[in-house]
């Protein structure tokens, strides 16, 4: 009796702490699709320049933080800026899909020749690329990672040719776009839950 309510609580905090990981790769992804509205709407320029670019001052424990007016002195300088965040946001999500893998067990094997472990090997693949460089990410193919991938989505077979990536510059199209990765970030949360 004592032995199946250990198991059962095990299972308890094993689910919780699945769920809060998969709660922590929702908000990644949040961010992500935070970052992706806010290029559009800079694209589009539905956000006013002059109202975006004022004054903002930060009250520190220390000191105040300045951010003057005229630090975008374009919708160019608007868009690079929303631009820099989608970049950095799909770097951030692809170590919140790595840090979550590993925190279950799921481990990197690039010999695993399976959906999960060809899905495996490309997150750890993209974190790679950011790990570097985060506003310059190249793809860092080496060893056995350097091989096809064919990874099954929902909507489709994601294709890749690892070993013609070695330092290419990463591209979100090199995966398909962020359909697929949005579906590679489903994929992670089944084999969590």
């Amino acid at each position: 009796m004592t032995c199946s309510r250990v198991r059962i609580h095990d299972l308890c905090v094993i689910t919780q702490m699945n769920t809060e990981i998969i709660r922590n790769i929702n908000q990644a992804f949040l961010q992500l699709e935070f970052s992706i509205k806010l290029l559009n709407f800079m694209e589009r320029r539905t956000i006013d320049k002059d109202e975006f670019d004022t004054d903002l001052v930060i009250t520190a424990r220390k000191k105040n933080i300045s951010f003057y007016h005229s630090a975008f002195n374009t919708y160019d300088d608007l868009i690079l800026g929303a631009e820099n965040g989608v970049l950095i946001t799909v770097g951030f999500t692809s170590i919140v899909l790595e840090t979550s893998l590993q925190s279950v067990g799921n481990k990197t094997d690039p010999n695993d020749r399976s959906s999960n472990g060809m899905l495996r090997s490309l997150i750890y693949m993209i974190r790679c690329a950011y790990a570097h460089d985060m506003m310059h990410p190249k793809w860092e193919v080496r060893g056995n990672y350097a091989q096809l991938l064919e990874i099954p989505l929902q909507s489709d077979i994601l294709r890749l040719d690892l070993s013609m990536k070695h330092n290419q510059i990463f591209n979100i199209e090199d995966i398909g776009g962020y359909e697929n990765y949005f579906e590679m970030k489903e994929l992670v949360c089944k084999i969590i839950s």
